[in-house]
């Protein structure tokens, strides 16, 4: 197999990434008992590409293999970086280093949920680059069309404007989607098989609720409703006749049970009107999907090494 790995990084060297990553599928398919992730890195002093390949073998550890050509860029200019790396962009000639603009954006480490995307994206790229997903044209395709309909790209001019808004090109736009296919093809090989077991373990977790909503023009004038209730079964047409009044818009909505325990907004008003058993149709699929999925996610999280490279140290350590 090392014989073999070997071979196949010399074949590598003249080879861009996604050539690359083809030919180390024969290899996946010649040796499936050893997980291959194929690493690469372009120097900046001559656009070379330079491969190494990890070879994990579960129970036993990890190979590092890599290969050199003669007369490649030699070790001492190896990682050389050019002055223009350390720029985000250049506006009218003034350039804006990554680090000050990291600096401005300090405040998006105050919202949890970047940074979990971040990292829930960096380990999706972990376990595709081991485990590839293979995805055909025709999917691909399908997947494109999706992804415009779905943000309201009807048009070729719509499309072309909002590739241009954002600087991709049509390469740039599938591959964007190619991600966010290949992620979903883990997700749903995380949770093949697993479903109906975890929901048959965790099933009053998933009841529903059917619930009143009612939201007030503001906090205050739903704290003063709020002192007009009391818990009894007869404050329900009471409940209701504020929505009646017009002092406030009612929506009767069926939720999560779990959902009841976060606490609404302050303008808002909710009361159960009735609970029942969990069921395990489509939507409910979908969450013992997601939540398997999270699950798995935190998993990894909790074993893999994550260094931050911007932000305060105390930020980043909670990290």
């Amino acid at each position: 197999m090392l014989s073999d790995a070997l071979d196949t990084l010399r074949d590598l060297a003249a080879l861009e990434p996604p050539q690359a990553q083809e030919r180390l599928r024969e290899l996946r398919e010649r040796h499936p008992e050893s997980r291959l992730r194929l690493l690469w890195q372009r120097e900046e002093y001559d656009d070379a590409l330079h491969y190494d390949l990890l070879i994990k073998q579960e129970g036993e550890g990890t190979i590092s293999l890599s290969w050199c050509p003669d007369r490649a860029l030699p070790w001492p200019l190896r990682g050389v970086h050019r002055s223009s790396e350390f720029l985000l962009l250049r506006i009218d000639g003034a350039g804006v280093k990554v680090a000050d603009a990291v600096a401005w954006l300090d405040f998006l480490w105050d919202e949890a949920r970047l940074t979990d995307r971040i990292v829930t994206a960096a380990l999706l790229q972990v376990e595709l680059a081991g485990s590839p997903v293979e995805l055909a044209d025709g999917e691909l395709q399908e997947a494109v069309d999706a992804f415009r309909r779905a943000r309201g790209l009807l048009t070729v001019e719509q499309t072309r404007a909002w590739m241009d808004r954002r600087c991709l090109t049509e390469v740039d736009l599938r591959e964007l989607v190619a991600g966010e296919l290949a992620a979903a093809r883990v997700r749903e090989r995380v949770t093949a098989g697993r479903v109906e077991p975890y929901f048959a373990e965790h099933r009053e977790e998933f009841a529903m609720a059917r619930i009143a909503r009612l939201t007030f023009p503001d906090v205050e004038a739903a704290g003063r409703a709020a002192g007009k209730l009391d818990g009894s079964a007869e404050a329900l047409d009471g409940f209701y006749a504020l929505a009646e009044s017009g002092d406030a818009g009612l929506v009767i909505e069926t939720v999560p049970l779990a959902d009841l325990r976060k606490p609404a907004p302050g303008d808002q008003l909710v009361r159960v009107i009735s609970v029942g058993d969990a069921v395990l149709d489509a939507e409910t699929r979908r969450r013992v999907e997601r939540r398997i999925f999270e699950e798995w996610i935190e998993e990894r999280r909790r074993s893999a090494k994550i260094e931050w490279f911007w932000g305060t140290t105390s930020r980043t350590s909670t990290l």
